[in-house]
């Protein structure tokens, strides 16, 4: 049997598929299992000993979907279910099992905040997935995310002698997802009152300069590791006792590697599926009228006061993660 799953794009989404391609392979142990992603993303799966082999997506629709047409295979599991991704199987001859992506809920909740989510449908995106492989007789196995890390990257980074540390990750993409940058400064040095540690402060390439900030106002027990490849900054995630992170997909891959982990959501909710799931993980989330704002994040607060983050103290937040230390 071949099956190949689709899911381009991105960090945190990729991750929450993982739990699909483990449970496929253990219950079907022989399957040819391909993944379709982008090629800039393809690091978080390169390692993954489940998946067969890696298809990378580079925007030509085209000759993509030429290639799983020529693959013949016998199921597709889309689970980044959009146009493109419909395109894409159109004529592929194969079983399509589509994931349910609850756009229009999402969309009356961000819009009106008519909440016409049921009960049932008010589960983590990971499992949404695994539902899509239900007519494969694929079960959920109760082990959570994963994240693999080949040597080279284990051996890269083990060069660089880091002790106890905490992490900190106080970047998004979508600016109103960002935790007020002061507080991140305050909570590191609170940190650093009550512990001797060292603060990992962890960005893409694009984030140096905004963490670089972030690191001078802390002091020197802080280091910048903005720019690190995916693999590197987990094997650096791993030495941290815990993470302090906005709603970030670093935050999935903290959760795959078992850190303990603070996440604080400001304007999205729990109906949208993107919450950690882990014992090990506390989410710190303020209620009130104009949540969600919208079903991504936004550059600006529709309210203008961005309340739902300026209202999480660094006092409540370092309570929570002072039990850690």
């Amino acid at each position: 049997m071949k099956i190949l799953i689709i899911r381009l794009s991105s960090i945190g989404d990729i991750v929450l598929a993982t739990p699909l391609v483990r449970c496929l392979r253990t219950a079907v142990p022989s399957v040819q299992i391909d993944f379709l992603v982008k090629k800039k993303y393809s690091e978080i799966l390169s390692a993954n000993p489940y998946i067969s082999n890696l298809i990378f997506f580079e925007n030509n629709i085209f000759e993509t979907a030429k290639r799983i047409k020529k693959e013949k295979y016998d199921f597709i599991l889309d689970i980044h279910n959009n146009f493109r991704t419909f395109l894409l199987t159109l004529f592929s001859g194969a079983k399509i099992l589509r994931y349910k992506n609850y756009m229009f809920r999402r969309f009356f909740l961000a819009e009106f905040g008519l909440n016409f989510y049921k009960e049932r449908e008010r589960i983590p995106v990971f499992q949404r997935y695994l539902k899509t492989a239900e007519p494969l007789g694929i079960l959920y196995d109760n082990k959570g995310l994963d994240f693999f890390i080949d040597k080279n990257a284990e051996n890269k980074f083990e060069q660089v002698r880091i002790n106890q540390c905490i992490g900190i990750c106080p970047v998004a993409v979508w600016k109103t997802k960002r935790w007020l940058k002061q507080n991140f400064v305050d909570l590191a040095k609170k940190i650093l009152d009550k512990q001797d540690c060292e603060i990992l402060i962890f960005g893409g390439k694009n984030d140096f300069d905004y963490c670089e900030n972030i690191k001078i106002q802390i002091g020197p027990k802080a280091k910048n590791l903005c720019g690190l490849s995916l693999k590197e900054t987990a094997v650096a995630l791993r030495k941290c006792k815990q993470l302090l992170t906005n709603d970030t997909g670093l935050m999935h891959i903290a959760e795959a590697l078992k850190i303990p982990t603070i996440s604080i959501f400001g304007p999205t909710v729990e109906e949208f599926g993107f919450y950690p799931q882990s014992e090990k993980s506390k989410i710190i989330s303020k209620n009130y009228f104009c949540k969600p704002c919208s079903t991504k994040g936004s550059s600006k607060c529709p309210v203008g006061d961005f309340r739902c983050m300026t209202e999480i103290s660094v006092e409540e937040v370092f309570s929570y993660c002072a039990a850690c230390l």
